[in-house]
């Protein structure tokens, strides 16, 4: 079995600051992050499928306490999800209603191609994820 490295909690803050500056970046737009809990039932995916290995060692250890945050983007009451798919999947089987999430926020008004990515996918909700054998 491969190893699979999980990112930390302090990780995820420093990767959604890190991406919050990309976004500066490339679309001249500032972004605030805001560290809160969010329906899970809102999260819509940006990846169609997950590694069944990594599924299986995240699932342990939220069982054990891991709680790295996800990142997401809102757009149009729904939050896309940036990073943090196996952590956001994993929780909703285990049947969590609410997920730890790291909000990308525009500080002006911004179309997040991530809507699109999902929509070229087939993905409405976690649900549409598939899981992949490695």
């Amino acid at each position: 079995m491969k190893k699979v490295r999980l990112i930390s909690r302090d990780e995820a803050f420093k990767r959604a600051e890190r991406i919050a500056e990309e976004y500066w970046a490339v679309h001249g737009v500032e972004f605030t992050v805001e560290d809160r809990f969010i329906c899970i039932d809102d999260v819509v995916p940006t990846q169609a499928a997950l590694s069944e290995v990594k599924l299986l060692v995240v699932l342990q250890e939220i069982k054990h306490g891991y709680n790295a945050p996800i990142i997401v983007i809102p757009y149009n009451q729904k939050y896309y999800l940036i990073d943090g798919h196996h952590r956001a999947f994993a929780l909703k089987k285990l049947g969590f209603r609410e997920v730890e999430a790291l909000i990308l926020q525009p500080n002006s008004v911004f179309v997040p191609g991530a809507p699109k990515t999902a929509e070229k996918s087939g993905l409405r909700g976690l649900e549409d994820i598939k899981v992949v054998r490695d």
